[in-house]
């Protein structure tokens, strides 16, 4: 405001003091007038007016300043300001305040949103850095090699994968260029100019996805692949690539041992079929030789009984081996095969199959405690795995003076599982052989791993030993020392009674249980072989049993439910044509009727399957694995004639309300 005021004050004394001067000078006085006392009188005078004037003309402009800054201030003005203003003023004043006070709103609106749009950059610059954290940690991680190249040909990222594939930093292998990223990729390969083909043409191709796999030119002979990608954006525009390189050589071995494992499948059912085929066969010939021992013609001549227990033996023998091709079929656990087993003489058998398998010069040698040791198991398998051993030991043998023993011990043992020390039955297989080198003792349990020549192993004889093992609630061990020898421990749950033992087909006089025909009850005999048929027939007459056959399981249901025979037992074949020996029992105990049944079958049975097809009646009372022995045939079929002749059993047996008379073929009566 001082400024302003010495801006007019200027002009209006300059206006005040000129026409005064003229004034002067028109009164005749001269210039000196003006220097004197009343020229200073008068120019002070002059000064004093225009100062006063000054303050006068601009005290209006005053109050108007001093209000607006009032209004920018939001204060009212003073008394004395507010006389100079207009009345207008105040309406003007009313609009400015609403015009601040909108502008105020807006500036802290904004500001509001200037905040919280700064709080969510600061998140998603956070979340940004996390999720950069995590892709760098999943790249770094990654399980291959990857390079990232940008549109120009430029590697922006690569991950340690990739270093370590090349076999050393990539900045000193090729720098950042992707041809010489290339070249040394191309390079790890024993087909170089294939790879290098195959790159120029994915160079030539930019939309182009590919894979190639090709083994590198180390002595390890490791299986890589090599894809590629492009990177795209949303509008398909390539703006880089991607190179990743994997290590496929478990994959590759993986779908090797698939195949093999398809082709063993393949053999698993052609060996079940014939084993299938085979105990039929079986039984036919044990039966005939046990019914020609019977004949009366023989008893009396020691050197034909003789040969023909042999011939039982042998059949015995081949029955064994059977069960073992089943076992390769898997049509079944074994577990219903396991009995208490005498591991002694189980060594014993080993022993003597090993006489023909093994060189002469190879000492077999049994080494054996005081003590009996039993095992719950199925002797063919636990006879497989001990066999596997021993010719693994046989196989790693010397030159000469190769020695295997096979030891049995009852040890007190903690199970690797855990709990409590526990008595096991210690089976131990030693050999004086080369032993298992370093790198191969963790893979030798491996399915399909061998270090034998080739065609002289599958790489499966550990696998499945172990397998058995595991199954019969044991495990293995072993310690080796190259060029000294090998020691596999086998450790089953020892079994305290062994009562249960089946006696020795020898040791029984099958005469003894020769009886009167009919005079023991009426069994259905039901199988679609008529050999295997007819010999069931005559054991179970000799055995003093009435005996109707059937061809099938439809037949058998004629006679059951609708011939009006009374029936106290069937032996029922499973594998047969027109009516299965499952569909068989499933519909007789549907039909309510419980007649004892003793399942037979060239197969290994799940007894809870027959369980469940009963649907809560009575499951068969005996599973009979062909070829069967006289010993074993009179034993179910006892079983069996005594469950029918037990009083809640026979009235479940009778034919039901309703039934139809018979319409199928007549029962045929055995002679």
């Amino acid at each position: 405001m001082n400024s302003l005021r010495v801006r007019l004050l200027l002009p209006l004394i300059l206006f005040g003091w000129l026409p005064a001067l003229g004034a002067a000078k028109l009164m005749g006085n001269n210039l000196d007038w003006f220097f004197s006392s009343w020229g200073f009188v008068l120019l002070a005078g002059v000064f004093l007016g225009s100062y006063l004037i000054s303050g006068w003309a601009l005290k209006p402009v005053a109050a108007v300043m001093n209000a607006t800054a009032s209004v920018m201030r939001g204060v009212p003005p003073t008394k004395e300001v507010s006389d100079w203003l207009p009345q207008d003023f105040w309406k003007l004043r009313c609009d400015i305040n609403m015009l601040f006070a909108k502008h105020r709103q807006s500036l802290n609106a904004a500001e509001t949103h200037a905040s919280q749009t700064s709080q969510r950059l600061l998140n998603a610059e956070r979340l940004v850095r996390e999720a950069f954290t995590a892709l760098q940690g999943i790249f770094a991680a990654s399980d291959e090699g990857v390079a990232v190249v940008d549109a120009n040909g430029s590697i922006i990222a690569s991950n340690a994968k990739l270093d370590d594939f090349l076999g050393a930093p990539l900045e000193e292998m090729s720098g950042r260029g992707v041809k010489q990223l290339m070249e040394a990729i191309a390079n790890r390969f024993m087909e170089k100019d294939r790879m290098m083909q195959w790159i120029a043409n994915t160079e030539a191709n930019p939309q182009l996805r590919d894979e190639v796999e090709a083994e590198t030119r180390d002595t390890q002979q490791r299986v890589f692949s090599v894809r590629t990608a492009p990177m795209q954006t949303e509008t398909g525009d390539v703006i880089g690539r991607l190179w990743m390189v994997r290590d496929c050589s478990e994959v590759r071995g993986l779908k090797k041992q698939l195949r093999e494992s398809q082709k063993l499948g393949t053999i698993g059912q052609l060996a079940g079929g014939i084993a299938h085929d085979f105990n039929n066969m079986l039984t036919a010939i044990r039966g005939n030789l046990t019914l020609a021992e019977l004949n009366p013609g023989t008893s009396g001549n020691a050197d034909v009984r003789d040969k023909l227990q042999s011939a039982n033996q042998a059949t015995q023998r081949a029955a064994d081996l059977v069960k073992q091709l089943l076992g390769y079929s898997r049509r079944g656990n074994g577990s219903q095969l396991r009995k208490v087993t005498n591991l002694k003489k189980l060594l014993a058998d080993v022993q003597s199959l090993l006489r023909h398998s093994v060189d002469p010069r190879v000492t077999v040698r049994i080494r054996a405690g005081m003590d009996a040791s039993f095992a719950l198991a199925d002797a063919t398998q636990l006879e497989q795995v001990v066999l596997n051993l021993c010719i693994n030991a046989r196989d790693a043998l010397p030159a000469s003076e190769g020695i295997i023993e096979i030891g049995i011990e009852n040890v007190m043992h903690r199970s690797p599982q855990g709990g409590d020390t526990a008595e096991f039955a210690m089976i131990a297989v030693r050999d004086n052989g080369s032993g298992i080198p370093e790198d191969m003792r963790h893979r030798i349990f491996e399915p399909f791993f061998t270090s034998k020549d080739a065609g002289r192993g599958t790489g499966l004889g550990l696998s499945m030993a172990q397998d058995i093992v595991r199954e019969h609630g044991g495990w293995i061990e072993f310690d080796t020392v190259e060029g000294q020898g090998t020691e596999f421990r086998i450790f089953l749950p020892r079994a305290q009674d062994p009562e249960n033992i089946e006696e020795d087909v020898q040791s029984f006089d099958p005469r003894s249980m020769a009886g009167s025909a009919g005079q023991r009850g009426t069994i259905l005999v039901v199988d679609d072989e008529a050999p295997v048929r007819a010999i069931a027939v005559n054991m179970l007459s000799f055995l003093g049993y009435r005996v109707l056959e059937a061809g099938d399981g439809q037949q058998a249901l004629d006679i059951v439910l609708r011939s009006g025979e009374k029936i106290d037992a069937l032996l029922l074949d499973i594998y047969m044509p027109k009516l299965s020996g499952r569909d068989t029992f499933k519909q007789l105990r549907a039909a309510g009727n419980d007649v004892p049944i003793v399942v037979c079958s060239g197969f290994v049975i799940d007894p809870d399957e027959f369980t469940i097809l009963s649907e809560g009646r009575c499951p068969p009372v005996d599973i009979m694995l062909k070829p069967y022995s006289l010993d074993g045939l009179s034993k179910s079929m006892a079983k069996a004639v005594k469950t029918a002749h037990a009083p809640d059993t026979f009235s479940r047996q009778m034919t039901p309300p309703g039934s139809a008379p018979l319409s199928g073929p007549t029962p045929v009566m055995a002679a």
